[in-house]
Parts: C-alpha cells; structure tokens; sequence
C-alpha cells in the first residue's frame, strides 16, 4: 500500500508540472535525453528511454534458453513517470497459443528517482519443452487525452535475435524475443563437445581401391553419353589423373564438360572410396590433425557422385567398396581414436532406386537387373504401378512441388503395361525428378528408417559401428517439435539409435534456427551455419566486382539476402559479438557447446575462395584470414570443423554466372595427395609459405591441451572495442573444484593495439594476482596483478592466454633403440597427456650425449621429428645430413649415422601450446626414455653382443639380444618375454 502512495503521489505532482508547463510537441525529438520531471503520464511515450537487453541479468534472469519449470523475470525500462501501464504479450509456439501477462512498476528496484522507471513481470515457462516469444505492449493512458499505445520489439530476428530491441507503433508479433525453453534431462555426447570434426566428400578425398572406380559410360538418370570419369570429356584428361581439373558443367571455362543432355554434375566420378580414408587413418593423417570425428557425406548406394540421391539404404555403394570395408574403417577409426558420422538421406530417395524405379532397372527383390539402362516395367516399383508395395512411401500424384520436367511422371494404369503412358506427377524435393520424396508419416517409411529394430537403417548401421548421423535437410522430414508437435519422427529416430548406442550423435542440417529440434528429444546439434555467417562477416574487409554491394556486402548462391545465411556483411567488433550471443541464447548449453562450427562444406564454396572476394580479392590475405578463423573456431564453443582439404589451402574459384557466384561442383575438387598422378590443385607456395597446415595442427594441439576450450563455459565480450576492431571472449571450467580459465583477444586492425582487461580476480575468472597465462599462440607469459592484465593484440592476429599450470603434458614417448651399422631410435607417437586425455603432439625431440648425465637441451638435440604434410612423418631439423626418418603408421624410426654404442640418448614432445615433456637419462651404455637400455655383455672374435631390455614397450616388454659385427653387420633375435 506505501509503494502505491508514493506512486500515486509522484503521478499527481508529474500531473501538475504537466499543466503549468504544456509541451509544445506531443513527443519529444528522439535523440532526447530524458531530464527529471519532463516525461509525463500525458498520452506520449518517450520512446528513446524505453530499453528491453535480454543478454542483461538487469532486463531478464536468467538469460540465455532455460529448463522447463523456470520462472523468468522480464524487466522493461521506460521514462520516469512516463506510462500507465505495461504488459508483456507471450507466444508459446508448441500450443499456439498467446497469453497477456500485466507488469508492475518494480518499485524496489527503482533506485533513480529523476530519470527512468522500471516495470516487471514474472513469467512461468512451463512444464513442456518449447519456445516463447513475446514482445512489450506499453500504454500511456491517463484517462484525460487520448491513449497512446506502443511496442517493444525484437529490432532483427533474424540476424540480431536477442539483446536490445526497438520501439514500434504497431503491433508486430514477427519482431518477438526468444525464450528456449528446453528438456532438463537433455544431454549429447561428450565426445562431439570435445571434438575437432573433418568432413570427407568420399568420390573427391582418395582412391585406395582403383578396381572399384566407376567406368566411364554407365548409366545416369537417362543421359544419352552416360557418366564420366575424372572430368574425362572431349579428350580432357588422356591419362585418366585424379588429381585434374573439375570441368565445367556450365560451361565457362575450360575444361568444360557440357553435351546435349547438359552439364555433368552428379555423374562425373573421381573413384575415391572408404580404402582411401582407412589407408590415411592408418598413416595417421587425421591423427596428426587432430581430429577426434570423421563427417562422411553418405556413403550407400546410389547412381550420383555425392550420393544423396540413396537407391539402397543397406548397401554400401560398390563405388566406395563394401560392408567389409565399411566395418574396418569403424575399427580403424576407434583404435585411432575416431569417432564416424554417418550422413542420412531421409527425406527423399533416388527416382533410379529399388523403391521408386522410374527407370524400371531393379525386380522385385531389389536386385540391380539392368545395369546398363532402362529394364522393363515388372510393377514392382513405387513409380511403376499403383499397386506397388513402395506406392504408399511417396506422395504420387504430389502436392504442390512436382518434378519439374514433362518426363518425371509414374504410371497408373498397370492394365496398358508395356508400354503406356506414364501420366502421374510425384512430389520431388525442390523439383528435381531425381528426388522423389518420401512419406516421413508412413509406417513403412518409419519401418525402413528407424522403427523396426536393426533391420532399419537409423538403428543397423550404428550397430556396425557408426558413432552419429547428420540428417540431410532435416527440417524437411520433421520440422521441429514446435512446429508440429504431432510428428514424432525424431523422437523416435532418437530413441531407435540410442537403444543400440545410447552415445550416438543426432546431427541436423539446418542452416537458420534451430532451436525447434533443439529442446532435448530430436536432435543434439546443427551445422553451425549461423557461426559460419558471422565469422565471415567478422574476417571481411572489403569487396568490389560482382556479388558485391557498397564494398560492404557480398553475395554468392548461398549467402545472400534472401537466404538463412543471409549476405555476407562486414562486422564491427559490436556486431560480431550480438551475433555470437544471439546464437548463445537461443541454443541450450548443451547443445550449443557441440554446435558444428563449419567454415565449408560440400553445400557452399571454398572458405579460401570466399575469404578471397571479401578481402578485395587478395589471396594472400584470404590465406591469413583462414589462419585466424581457426584462431576462433578452435578456441570458441563447438566443434571446430575441417572441410577436406581446407587445412591445405584446397581451393577453386567458384563461378559467376551473370547473377550470383555459384559453388557446385567447384567445392568439390579432389584432394591433391602428393602419391596421386596429376597437378590440378597442391598444397601451394602461397598456402605453404604462411605455415597454414602447422597451423591448424597447432591450433588443434592447443585446443586438445586444455580442457576449457574443449567443453567450457563461454563468456563473451571480454574485451570489445570498435575503434580498435578487438575482440575477445574468455572460457571457464570447473576441474575438481578449480576454475580454468582461457583468455581469447582477437585484432582485425591493421596496428598492434594494447587493451587492459579487469575483474579477472572475481567469478567467473578467479585468476588471482600472481597469476601466470602463456600465450599459447605467440610464446610468452602474463602474469595478474591488481585483479587486471594488460596485451598488447598483434595486428590481424590473436592472443590465446591459457593458464601455465593447467595446460596439458604430453605423454613421453615409449622407444626402442638398435644397433645396425648404427643406430635406430624408434618409438611410437604419442596421443595421450600425462593424465591419459587425447592430446596432439607437434613436435618429438632427439637428445644425444657421450655424458650419461646430460641434460637435454638445444644443444644436445640432434633431431626434431613433425607431422608429414599428406601423411607419416618427415624429418623437420636435422644436424647430421646423413639422418633419415621413417613412419610406417605404427612406429617412427630415426636412422642416427654417427651413433655410437657409448652415446646416449633422450626424448622429449611437445605440444602446440609449447609444453614439452622430456625423459631422464641413466648411466647405460645405450639409452632411449628410460625404457630400454642397450648394454654389452659379451665379445666374442669379431662380434659384441648386447642385450636389450624393455618393461614397457609392446606389451608385456621386449628382450632383444644382438649380435654387432665390427665390421657394423648385424643380425637381431627377438623374443616376447
């Protein structure tokens, strides 16, 4: 009753003021600034100190998506004195239903008297997963003049969703703030939070098995010259090399690959297969990357190159080998540490498939019979007769996006078979014929997918070892629990995997929000699309020719206005971070921190290619840019994720054709290995000459050695200072009661800047003074003091400050030494830190002395070992010309020519954040990491023996007995002890 006096009495007076001193405009200019006692409850709402944050606690706590069973408190700032009312308009999308919810001016909140007051409400979201949307209703309606009514909307749903909003005079549901509202027992899996994420377009990354290639003429989708191999077209390409030329299937340059039947697209074949992918699993290649996840674009049978066209659901493509092969990649990948996604095509199948059959090629069992073109109509086929088992799977006659040519048509009279008139549209994903689509409601439909056990596809190939599926345009077979909450495919998709792997991955494609699967039932994570746009806007500095507006604005095929994506437009620092948090809002922790945070893939053009034309078409430049997406990519939320071949640079331009730059099949170029026959693409002098693979090795290195940038909290806009163009984020993590803290500060200017950052003493950094943060990135060390730090930001780079007691230690390496006319220092590579976690080494150290007290050191190194650019491992730093290096997927063997049997050896690893790890020595006459020492024991004539004895290595230990001819020949008998 007091607070309503003191109100009441505060309006009176406002109420007197008002009459003897009439305004001579009904409302103020809007760049006023509120002054004490001048806005008024007089039917005009001062808009300019109306405010509405929702990444503030002030406006709305908590923030960011909640549990169900949350109230949240809405908080609306508005002139002192200035309305009548408030009241906060809630949609829930998942009842479809809207609720009026009054505020109240929050009296006990209100601690400035002069200037602004504050309105609130609380609102209960719920017992059920949803999404709200809601927006202010605000009155000024004194009773004496005529009301006046306002809103506060949401200012850019789309692009800017969250934070401030803005006034409107009319009513505008399609401007509304988001509230998640999300599952509490919601969770994915840990692995995909923690992990680095490579995708493989199968026909373009490798060719392990050339007996399996696909042959040039074989039928496609009814095209008169068949397919072609290897952009073989016109006499292009004679010798038949992988690695040539994509031609052109527009037309535009040469090789162009254009006949009367059009352009080849889908039926132009390179040969790579599952072979490839385990042989450079087994060489270590992605290993040495550190990727922890392999993305397969889908890999089942069917007549395309990319696959996504599926004719059999079960059957690995005999293009990319068997179910024997498919098995041994699962295994390879686990023992290497990897986990498999595979895609899943369940929206639409092939129109050439065992269910459709347009073109009447498979019996009634399913059985491939006309392999070399059209068969004859058996009515087994969905599209061949009405009466068809598979008739019911597809929507024939369609429903409003038929095939869009005159030929896509099924039959419906099986009486005038052969031969009759095939009449019936059928419902075909954005019109193309190729891709009838499927009844996602069907019980035969669901039976197929993921209903009936593992004799459906969701449910068997996670038994054979698939670790998660990516749904290929998902929000086409169910759009999302609140958009049809009747449409359970997800659901039940989600629980069939997971009753066979309750760890399996559920991956959506969808290039806008997604928070509608996003609640805790259907799926765990999306293709980042939303993170894609915005670091391209934040790496942009300028364009001009064609896609591009204002030197500001870039479009191609994908991004653009009229997209999800939106055009690529440049950032400020300001920006950049609205657009990060709108994505952090409306995500669920959870699923959020296992976002696929791509920068490509086979659906957009190259990351190099773009970065290119919104760097004023500088190569060069695009080639930095790269390196510094991934400074953020690998340091931010969400797995980071490699498009094959972008870690060297693998580019080609995509195409203007007269009104948008577009990217397909440009993106798809095959991986330039350097065993391969041909030169079309390289790891090139400009890619080469940055160091852009050491640093994607490093960065993954450093994003492995420490576990906040894995799976920590983020907290975003730690230093933000648009004059500048900086940039910088923190993560935290609790680890066994402690807080980990990584400070991440990014400069796009081209000037070194200097910004100090406080409060780091207090949560949620809890840095205390003293301190000491390694720069990971650049070297050198930081220390707090006073609660602040100060950086100076190189130009166009970062800093990424870890904390230098928490970084993880590498493993030490476990070795081998023996003697031949030498000595040969083997060991394997290491992929663990000293505590057991995935860790990626950078670089392995060599000591050597005649002291068996030395101290390993600059000097005493004689040979540091690094990754090998396609594979294996090279000699990187060598003191002695004469020393060779060896990898063989297992074992890395240095072939030292000076060593002698009174030497002693060392070895140390070191990570990409720096830290290394370096065995101790002992008096033996050979030494290798304390493992195994190398010892005379006898002589004989012309022969010394030694004996060689390991407690760690292979397994239970290894004792060797060798026999040194002084002449150096040897000969070595091992047994297992």
């Amino acid at each position: 009753m007091t607070q309503w006096l003191s109100r009441t009495m505060r309006l009176l007076v406002l109420l007197v003021v008002l009459v003897l001193n009439l305004p001579t405009t009904l409302r103020p200019p809007r760049t006023t600034t509120a002054a004490p006692l001048t806005a008024a409850a007089d039917c005009n709402i001062w808009w300019n100190e109306v405010l509405h944050d929702t990444f503030d606690t002030t406006y709305r706590n908590p923030i960011g998506a909640v549990t169900t069973g949350t109230t949240v408190k809405l908080r609306l700032r508005v002139a002192q004195g200035d309305i009548t009312g408030a009241r906060v308009r809630v949609w829930d999308d998942r009842t479809n239903t809207e609720t009026y919810y009054d505020m109240a001016w929050d009296g006990t909140y209100d601690t400035d008297p002069t200037t602004y007051d504050w309105w609130y409400v609380d609102i209960p979201v719920g017992s059920t997963p949803t999404i709200l949307y809601y927006f202010f209703e605000i009155n000024d309606a004194p009773g004496w003049c005529t009301a006046d009514q306002d809103f506060y909307v949401d200012d850019d749903p789309k692009f800017y969703g969250g934070g401030y909003g803005q006034m409107s005079d009319a009513y505008d549901d399609t401007r509304s703030f988001q509230i998640t509202v999300y599952d509490p027992t919601f969770t994915v899996p840990s692995w995909m939070q923690r992990g680095v994420v490579y995708q493989i377009f199968p026909d373009r990354f490798r060719d392990g098995d050339p007996t399996n290639n696909p042959q040039a003429g074989r039928f496609s989708y009814g095209r008169s010259n068949g397919a072609i191999v290897r952009s073989q077209f016109n006499g292009a390409n004679p010798s038949g090399d992988w690695n040539f030329t994509v031609c052109d299937p527009r037309g535009t340059y040469s090789p162009s690959c254009v006949d009367a039947d059009g352009g080849y697209y889908g039926d132009n074949f390179y040969g790579g297969d599952l072979r490839g992918i385990i042989q450079k699993i087994e060489d270590g290649y992605f290993t040495n990357l550190g990727i922890t996840v392999l993305y397969l674009n889908p890999i089942f049978r069917s007549p395309s190159n990319h696959k996504y066209d599926t004719a059999d659901y079960m059957t690995i493509d005999p293009d990319f080998g068997t179910l024997a092969d498919f098995q041994e990649l699962v295994q390879t990948a686990e023992a290497h540490g990897i986990k498999i996604i595979l895609d899943g095509v369940f929206n639409h199948t092939s129109s050439d498939s065992k269910y459709f059959d347009r073109y009447s090629r498979y019996d009634a069992s399913g059985n491939l019979t006309s392999p070399n073109g059209p068969g004859t109509d058996d009515n087994s086929g969905a599209c061949e007769s009405p009466s068809s088992p598979y008739r019911g799977w597809y929507y024939i006659p369609d429903i409003g996006t038929p095939g869009n040519q005159p030929s896509d048509r099924c039959d419906t009279d099986d009486t005038d078979d052969p031969g009759g008139a095939w009449t019936a549209t059928y419902e075909a994903w954005y019109g193309y014929g190729s891709l009838p689509k499927l009844r996602a409601n069907s019980t035969d439909v669901r039976a197929l997918i993921w209903s009936n056990g593992t004799n459906s596809v969701g449910p068997y190939w996670v038994s054979q070892g698939a670790d998660g599926w990516r749904f290929d345009v998902g929000g086409d077979v169910d759009p999302g629990v609140t958009n049809d909450p009747t449409n359970d495919y997800w659901e039940g998709f989600r629980a069939a995997v997971r009753a066979i792997n309750s760890d399996t991955l559920l991956l959506g494609e969808e290039w806008g929000d997604a928070s509608a699967w996003l609640l805790g039932n259907e799926w765990d994570s999306v293709m980042n699309y939303r993170f894609r746009s915005a670091l391209l806007g934040w790496l942009m500095t300028g364009c001009s020719g064609n896609g591009c507006t204002n030197g500001t604005q870039f479009e191609d095929n994908d991004s653009n206005i009229a997209s999800s994506s939106g055009a690529i437009t440049q950032l400020s620092p300001s920006q950049f971070n609205a657009r990060l948090l709108s994505i952090w809002e409306d995500y669920p922790p959870m699923a959020f921190k296992a976002m696929m945070n791509l920068e490509g893939s086979h659906d957009t053009n190259r990351i190099r290619f773009l970065l290119k034309k919104i760097n004023n078409d500088d190569d060069a430049t695009a080639v930095q840019r790269m390196k510094e997406w991934w400074i953020f990519s690998f340091t931010y939320p969400g797995a980071p994720t490699l498009y094959y071949g972008d870690e060297i640079g693998l580019t080609h331009d995509g195409v203007w054709t007269g009104s948008k730059w577009e990217d397909d099949p440009y993106n798809r170029v095959p991986f330039p290995w350097d065993d391969a026959s041909g030169s079309s693409y390289a790891y090139d002098t400009t890619a080469q000459n940055a160091g852009l693979l050491d640093h994607a090795r490093k960065m993954a290195s450093i994003r492995h050695s420490y576990r906040a940038l894995q799976d920590g909290d983020v907290h975003h806009a730690l230093v933000l200072n648009d004059a500048n163009k900086l940039y910088g984020f923190a993560r935290t993590i609790s680890v066994n009661g402690q807080t980990q803290t990584a400070l991440i500060i990014l400069n796009r200017d081209n000037a070194t800047h200097t910004t100090t950052i406080t409060g780091l003493d207090n949560a949620p950094y809890n840095l205390a003074d003293g301190t000491v943060l390694v720069d990971a990135l650049n070297g050198g060390t930081y220390t707090v003091s006073g609660g602040s730090l100060t950086v100076d930001v190189p130009s166009n780079w970062g800093r990424v400050l870890l904390e230098q007691n928490e970084i993880d230690t590498p493993q030490l390496p476990v070795g081998r030494t023996e003697l031949t006319n030498s000595v040969n220092i083997i060991f394997r590579p290491v992929f663990t830190d000293t505590t057991g976690g995935y860790e990626l080494v950078t670089a392995y150290h060599i000591y050597r002395s005649n002291s068996a007290s030395f101290t390993p050191g600059p000097s005493t190194r004689i040979a540091t070992v690094v990754p090998d650019t396609f594979g294996g491992y090279r000699l990187a730093y060598k003191a002695n010309p004469a020393m060779t290096v060896t990898f063989d997927g297992t074992e890395i063997t240095v072939y030292d020519p000076d060593g002698t049997s009174s030497d002693y050896y060392a070895l140390g690893v070191e990570n990409g954040a720096g830290v290394q790890n370096t065995s101790s020595t002992s008096p033996t006459a050979i030494l290798l990491d304390g493992n195994m020492s190398v010892t005379q024991i006898a002589t004989r004539g012309t022969r010394t023996f030694w004996i060689a004895i390991s407690t760690t290595f292979m397994l239970g230990g290894v004792m060797s007995i060798r026999a040194r001819h002084r002449s150096a020949r040897a000969s070595i008998h091992r047994k297992r002890l």
